[in-house]
C-alpha cells in the first residue's frame, strides 16, 4: 500500500494551498529547505510600500540561532538563497557543526533590508564527526530482580538478560556470604594469573552484594615425585583447612563454599558436609591432566582421588571450556547437568588509549571536531598519492572543515607539499613523514577514515589495522584489498580523481564510521571473556544452587 500511495502521489501530487517553509538536516554537512508561498500572500506583501521596495527579490534566509531566542534580527550569522519562485526546494552546505538553524522566506530590498513572510522550524545540525571516544558502559535497571548497577560492557547484555530470567522472584535482604578457597602455592605470597583473576573476581562480585572470604592453604612444594610422607602432609594440611573453615563459619556463617583448588577439594567437601552448606567446585584443570594422563606418584594419585570425590559431591562444577566439561564427566563421572562452562578471564585488558588521539591532534595542530582523513604509505605514483592530491581541491572546496594527514615518505613528498601550497590547501594538509608504530596507532585513532588510492596491488596490513580499530577504508579496485567490503567496512572506487572525490565525499557525509566503531567495539568485547561477564555468571549460579537447596529442604 505504501508503494501504491507513493506512485499515486508522484503522478498526481496534491495541490499546495498553505503557505509554509520547512528546514531539515540531511546530514551535518548538508541541509535542505523547501517552501511554498501563495500569490495572495506575496501580492499583499508587495503592497506594503513602507517595508517593501519595488525591486525587492524573493529569497530564503538561513539564520544561525544557536543558544538564542530568535527575534528576527539577532541571529549570529545568516546567508541568503535566491528563491527563484513561489515554491521550490534547495540543498545547501553547512561548515559549522553542532548549531541550530532557522529559515525565513521574505523579500530583500535593494538596500539590503529584509521583510520576512514565513519562518520555519528550528533544525539542529549535529557534529560532522562523532566524539573521539566510544563507550561500552551502560546501566542495568531493575527487571525481574531488585537490582540497579553499572554495566561496563553493553555487549554482555545477553548474560544480564539470562540472569534476570533465571533469578526472577528471588528476594535477598542480606548479602550473600561465600568462602572462597584459592589455589595454594609453594611459597607464601606467590601469585599467578589464576590467583589474580580469582581475587579480582571476588571483588567484582561485590557489585551484586556478595561478601567473599578468601582462604588459601599454606602448602610446601614436595621435591621429586613425592611419596607417602608427602601424601600424609597433604592430609594434615587439608584437615587444618577444614577446621579453619568451620571456625570461620561459626563467627560469620557462609551460604556456600566455592573451591578453586584441587589440593583443597577434600577439605572443602568435608566442610560442606559438616556445615550443611552447598559446595561449588571450579576445575580449572584436572589433576589427571596435570599428571600427563598416565603414571602418577602418591601425591598426584591422592589429589586425583580427592578431586573426583569433590566433583561427584559438589552441587555445581564450573569448568573453563567445553573440552574440560567432557573430561570431568568422562573421567570423574560427574552428572552432565551439574557441570557448567564459565571461561577464565585471564587475559590482560587492552591498554587505555584515552586522551592519546586528542594529544596527537594537538601535536599536528588539527582543529577540534573536524573530520580527519589519513593517507599512509609510500608517496608514489603506484600508491596513488598524486591521485589523492588531484582530488583534494574539489573536496576541500565542497567540505569546509576536512583535514588530511599524510604519513610516510617517498619520491612525491616534496612535490605533493608544493601542490598543496599552490592550491591554497596547505593549511588542510599535514605531512608528518615516518612515525613510530605507537604514534602511528594514535594517528589512526585520531582519523575518521583511511584512503588507499593505489594504482597497483597493495598489502592489506594497513587496511586490516584500520578496520580492526573501527576506521573504514576508501580504496581502489586496482589496489586488490579484499578485506574492504564496499558499503560495509569501506568503499571501493577506481584509480581516477573523480572517483576518489566521490568516495571521499561519500565517506564524509555517510554514517559508515559509526557502524564501524560499533562493530570494532563488538569485536573487541568478543576477544575474550570479561571479568564482569564471569562475575555475573558466578553470581547467577550461586543463587540457582541456593534456590535448589531451599526447594529440596
Amino acid at each position: 500500500m505504501r508503494e501504491i500511495a507513493w506512485e499515486a502521489g508522484q503522478k498526481f501530487p496534491p495541490p499546495l494551498t498553505a503557505d509554509y517553509i520547512a528546514l531539515s538536516m540531511v546530514h551535518p554537512g548538508l541541509g535542505h529547505v523547501h517552501w511554498h508561498i501563495g500569490d495572495r500572500t506575496l501580492a499583499g506583501a508587495r503592497m506594503k510600500k513602507e517595508a517593501v521596495s519595488a525591486g525587492a527579490r524573493l529569497v530564503v534566509r538561513i539564520h544561525d540561532v544557536t543558544d538564542i531566542i530568535f527575534d528576527g534580527s539577532n541571529s549570529h550569522t545568516w546567508f541568503d538563497i535566491e528563491a527563484g519562485g513561489r515554491e521550490g526546494n534547495y540543498y545547501f552546505g553547512n561548515t559549522r557543526p553542532a548549531r541550530n538553524y532557522i529559515a525565513e522566506m521574505g523579500l530583500r530590498n535593494p538596500d539590503g533590508s529584509f521583510y520576512a513572510l514565513l519562518t520555519s522550524n528550528t533544525a539542529y545540525f549535529g557534529r560532522n564527526r562523532r566524539a573521539g571516544t566510544y563507550s561500552t558502559k551502560g546501566l542495568f535497571v531493575r527487571g525481574m530482580i531488585d537490582m540497579t548497577f553499572p554495566v561496563e560492557n553493553i555487549f554482555d547484555a545477553p548474560v544480564y538478560e539470562r540472569m534476570n530470567r533465571e533469578l526472577a522472584g528471588i528476594e535477598r535482604k542480606d548479602p550473600l556470604c561465600i568462602a572462597v578457597l584459592l589455589p595454594g602455592s609453594g611459597r607464601e605470597g606467590e601469585a599467578g594469573g589464576l590467583d589474580s583473576f580469582l581475587r579480582n573476581l571476588s571483588a567484582a562480585l561485590g557489585k551484586f552484594g556478595v561478601n567473599a572470604s578468601m582462604f588459601s592453604p599454606r602448602t610446601v612444594a614436595v621435591k621429586g615425585r613425592g611419596g607417602k610422607a608427602g601424601a600424609d602432609r597433604m592430609r594434615r594440611v587439608s584437615g587444618r583447612l577444614r577446621d579453619e573453615l568451620t571456625g570461620a563459619h561459626r563467627q560469620a556463617p557462609f551460604d556456600l563454599i566455592h573451591c578453586h583448588d584441587r589440593c583443597s577439594s577434600h577439605a572443602a567437601l568435608a566442610a560442606s558436609g559438616r556445615l550443611k552448606i552447598p559446595l561449588v567446585l571450579s576445575v580449572h584443570s584436572t589433576a589427571y591432566e596435570r599428571a600427563g594422563h598416565g603414571d602418577m606418584d602418591d601425591i598426584s594419585a591422592l589429589i586425583c582421588s580427592w578431586e573426583g570425590k569433590a566433583v561427584r559431591g559438589a552441587a555445581l562444577v564450573i569448568v573453563p571450556d567445553e573440552s574440560a566439561r567432557v573430561h570431568v564427566t568422562d573421567v570423574y563421572g560427574a552428572s552432565p547437568e551439574k557441570v557448567v562452562v564459565i571461561p577464565d578471564a585471564l587475559h590482560e585488558g587492552p591498554p587505555d588509549d584515552s586522551g592519546e588521539p586528542s594529544a596527537i591532534g594537538y601535536r599536528l595542530n588539527l582543529p577540534r571536531d573536524v573530520p580527519v582523513v589519513l593517507f599512509a604509505g609510500e608517496m608514489s605514483h603506484a600508491a596513488g598519492a598524486d591521485l589523492l592530491m588531484d582530488a583534494l581541491p574539489t573536496v576541500c572546496r565542497n567540505h569546509g572543515t576536512v583535514h588530511f594527514v599524510f604519513a610516510g615518505d617517498g619520491p612525491l613528498k616534496d612535490e605533493l607539499e608544493e601542490r598543496a601550497r599552490r592550491a591554497g590547501i596547505s593549511g588542510r594538509c599535514r605531512f608528518i613523514g615516518h612515525v613510530s608504530h605507537r604514534d602511528f596507532r594514535h594517528v589512526l585513532l585520531s582519523s575518521d577514515f583511511v584512503v588507499i588510492p593505489a594504482r597497483t596491488w597493495q598489502d592489506e596490513a594497513l587496511a586490516r589495522m584500520a578496520i580492526e580499530h573501527g576506521r573504514p577504508v576508501l580504496t581502489t579496485r586496482q589496489a586488490g584489498i579484499n578485506c574492504v567490503v564496499h558499503g560495509g567496512t569501506g568503499l571501493v572506487t577506481f584509480d581516477n580523481p573523480g572517483s576518489i572525490v566521490w568516495g571521499i565525499q561519500e565517506m564524509l557525509f555517510n554514517p559508515l564510521r559509526d557502524s564501524m566503531l560499533q562493530a570494532a567495539a563488538r569485536k573487541s568485547a568478543g576477544r575474550g571473556p570479561s571479568l564482569e561477564n564471569a562475575a555475573v555468571q558466578h553470581y547467577m549460579y550461586y543463587e540457582i544452587v541456593l534456590r535448589g537447596r531451599r526447594e529440596h529442604a
